[in-house]
Order: C-alpha cells, then structure tokens, then sequence
C-alpha cells in the first residue's frame, strides 16, 4: 500500500503549481524530488562516473572547480558530520565575473532531489548564484554554453 500524503504535502505541491506556474511536482513521503535531464542523455551512467566527468570537463575549459564531500564519520569519539548539509557535489566560479556555481551530479537515468538539497539550491539561487542538476556531462556543457554569452571573455566550449 502507497503512503498517502498529507494535507501539508498537498498543499506544498499545490503551491508549487500555482507559484511556478507549472505542474505541481510530485514529492515523496520524506520531502524529495524526481530529477531528469533537460537533453537526450546518450548512455546513462552511475553518478560517480558523472560527477569524474563532469570534474574533467570543467578543469579541462579552465574552470576551477573542486570537489565538495559531506557526510559523517564513525571514529573512537562518536560520529562527526563534515561538509555543508545538501552542498552539491562540485564547488566552482566562473572566470572572469567570479559568479559562484554548485553543481549537483545524478545518475544518467535521473535521480532525487533531497529535502537539503533543494533547500542548498534555493539558498544559492537567491543570491545570484548557480545551482545546477546535472545527469551527464553532455548536460553540463549545455548550461555551460548558455551561460558563455554572459561572461566577458567566450571560452571554447565546442569540445
């Protein structure tokens, strides 16, 4: 049997709808979000191979970029928590403008965006910033290409 949903979930994906002015988003029973890609996606791969990928792709434009790991650690003391809670995988600014960007990589096939994570993103694109979602690296050099006609000085983003 489903978990039915609540009414406060109810009326979360209702206000979804009306404030986004599109379909309301189905979440599940903990608060996440379905995630597919924008573009075809030729092979899917597992996210690990994504976010190499995408690590590559970036550092290969000229873009820094680092990886960004959270989580928690058993040790003889207890359980310690490091990292930023729903951070995406991959910390970077662009050249030039110094915007900030956080790139969250999925499995090719699509995945879910946690409750932290869709907090993180909101808190990031309020402050101009760039969040993205990201199934494949063929989908990174999407965005990549269309946020090329704001920077001051084009990369090469053709390979």
């Amino acid at each position: 049997m489903k978990n039915k949903l609540t009414k406060a979930q109810k009326f979360g994906m209702m206000a979804d709808m009306i404030l986004k002015k599109g379909p309301p988003v189905r979440r599940a029973s903990d608060g996440a979000i379905p995630t597919h890609p924008v573009i075809p996606i030729p092979r899917p791969l597992p996210e690990a191979q994504v976010l190499a990928d995408c690590l590559k792709w970036l550092r290969s434009h000229g873009i820094p970029c680092d990886r960004c790991n959270n989580g928690t650690a058993r040790t003889e003391s207890g359980y310690h928590v490091y990292g930023i809670k729903g951070s995406g995988d991959i910390h970077g600014w662009f050249p030039i403008t110094g915007g900030h960007f956080e790139i969250e990589c999925k499995a090719g096939k699509g995945g879910r965006l946690s409750k932290d994570q869709q907090e993180r993103r909101d808190k990031i694109l309020s402050t101009s910033a760039c969040y993205l979602v990201v199934h494949d690296v063929s989908e990174l050099a999407h965005y990549m290409r269309m946020w090329n006609k704001n920077w001051l000085q084009p990369l090469d983003l053709e390979n």
